[in-house]
């Protein structure tokens, strides 16, 4: 654009000489200039596509690095407690802790008064502890080892630590047998020779407890033996 038609010029000019109207030169100048400034304002916001389009590598990246790590954590695994990868550690399993049995009993044994002490514990159907008997000639220990029932009758069985009853020894079998009631009846098997081959179980299996005689039994003054709670009838 030339000095002669320069607009901001030429209306300087005319202000200055008082004029009312434009010359058409000059009108269609301004008018010009006008509506290409208007296009300028017009054209600025389709610039903002363009510069957001360079940041999308940016975010391209941004993004797919979030995912790498992503897919990291999920193939690296869960983290083990104390920051330290790996799997997590199994929690034991608590065993069940075995169930006392036994108890204390007073009753009468060929006219005088006889003490059983059981002490022992069962875990499911074995058992172990020990049953003291003291009778009026002596004290016989049996370490127990199994025991069984047949119906309402029940025993302990095992091998003889020690006694001081009379023609018993040690390293023989021995029960207690109990026949459930009110009062329980309480029987004392003091000796049987073991036979080569021969195991607690078997042993006491052998016995017809239902059988027994019940002139051998005396019944409880006090006191209760509590079997294993998994005895099988």
């Amino acid at each position: 654009m030339t000095a002669q038609r320069d607009p901001d010029r030429l209306i300087t000019a005319f202000l200055m000489e008082g004029q009312t109207q434009l010359a058409d030169p000059v009108f269609d100048a301004v008018r010009a200039t006008i509506e290409h400034k208007r296009q300028r304002a017009v054209y600025g916001p389709w610039r903002l596509p363009n510069a957001m389009n360079k940041l999308l590598p940016f975010g391209l990246g941004a993004a797919a690095v979030v995912v790498a790590l992503v897919i990291g954590i999920q193939l690296a695994g869960p983290t083990a407690p104390g920051g330290v990868g790996g799997p997590p550690s199994a929690t034991p399993t608590a065993s069940p802790s075995p169930t006392p049995i036994g108890g204390k009993v007073d009753y009468r044994h060929d006219g005088a008064t006889a003490t059983t002490t059981v002490v022992a514990v069962a875990d499911g159907a074995a058992v172990s502890g020990t049953a003291v008997t003291k009778l009026g000639n002596g004290t016989h220990t049996v370490r127990l080892e199994c025991a069984a029932r047949d119906g309402d009758t029940w025993a302990f069985g095992g091998t003889i630590e020690e006694t001081t009853v009379p023609e018993e020894r040690a390293g023989d079998w021995s029960a207690v047998i109990v026949k459930d009631g009110s009062p329980q009846q309480i029987a004392i098997w003091l000796s049987d020779a073991k036979s080569t081959g021969s195991d607690c179980n078997g042993w006491l299996a052998g016995i017809d407890l239902a059988s027994v005689d019940a002139g051998n039994f005396g019944s409880v003054v006090s006191g209760a033996l509590v079997p294993p709670p998994d005895l099988a009838p």
